[in-house]
């Protein structure tokens, strides 16, 4: 699926007040940088139409950005990637938008959500899942960047770990992080940890005495 963020060339730009008021106009201020233009761009979004669409996305979803000037004629459009979203402390909502905009056929690290999906037999058995990363460092061409990488927890047992080594991902596509770095693992709970380590102690049957004795011979003096 194709998501378009639409964006308007903002000509106010260093004004804290001004920007301010831009805000209560149903905008967003904005600002698209990276390899792929020349310099810098200061736009403004739509808040309504922004936030639908960054509702269904996340920082590595490749966004079709499509910029216009005041009169409304198309003037740049190009892949981006949300690279930072900044919120109001106040009321959670979005102040301003950072677009990355990469050169196109060259690559880009970027950080990609981990999907973790199925339920692993540790739990099952008493244990918790402990997620270590919810996302990992992905180095990749634009054009080839998962949007989320898969990770399937079901075969996890107790005391069971997935590492970065584990993940299967397209040749073209690198995990920019230690091959032994732990994602996700079940904990197992201290409960079962003790009666697992607890030594077992056989049971021996105790075996009767068996007492010989010997047979008391008489001698009868005669």
């Amino acid at each position: 699926m194709e998501y378009i963020v639409n964006a308007q060339m903002r000509a106010i730009v260093g004004n804290k007040r001004a920007v301010r008021r831009l805000r209560t106009q149903g905008v967003i201020p904005a600002v698209a940088y990276g390899p792929g233009i020349d310099k810098p761009v200061s736009l403004v979004l739509k808040s309504s139409d922004f936030l639908k669409i960054f509702k269904q996305v996340t920082e590595s979803t490749p966004l079709s950005l499509v910029i216009t000037d005041k009169n409304g004629k198309e003037t740049f459009k190009h892949m981006a990637f949300i690279k930072m979203v900044q919120y109001d402390k106040v009321t959670d909502e979005i102040k301003h938008v950072d677009f990355y905009i990469p050169e196109a056929h060259h690559k880009m690290k970027i950080n990609v959500p981990i999907d973790f999906v199925g339920k692993a037999v540790g739990i099952e058995k008493g244990g918790t899942m402990e997620i270590i990363r919810h996302e990992i460092v992905v180095e990749a061409i634009p054009e080839m960047v998962p949007g989320s990488i898969e990770v399937d927890v079901t075969n996890l047992g107790l005391g069971d770990v997935i590492r970065v080594k584990d993940i299967e991902l397209p040749e073209d596509v690198r995990i920019d992080l230690d091959p032994e770095e732990t994602l996700v693992t079940i904990v197992v709970p201290r409960g079962i940890e003790e009666e697992a380590g607890a030594p077992v102690e056989e049971e021996k049957e105790s075996e009767p005495e068996v007492v010989k004795k010997g047979k008391k011979e008489e001698t009868e003096e005669k």
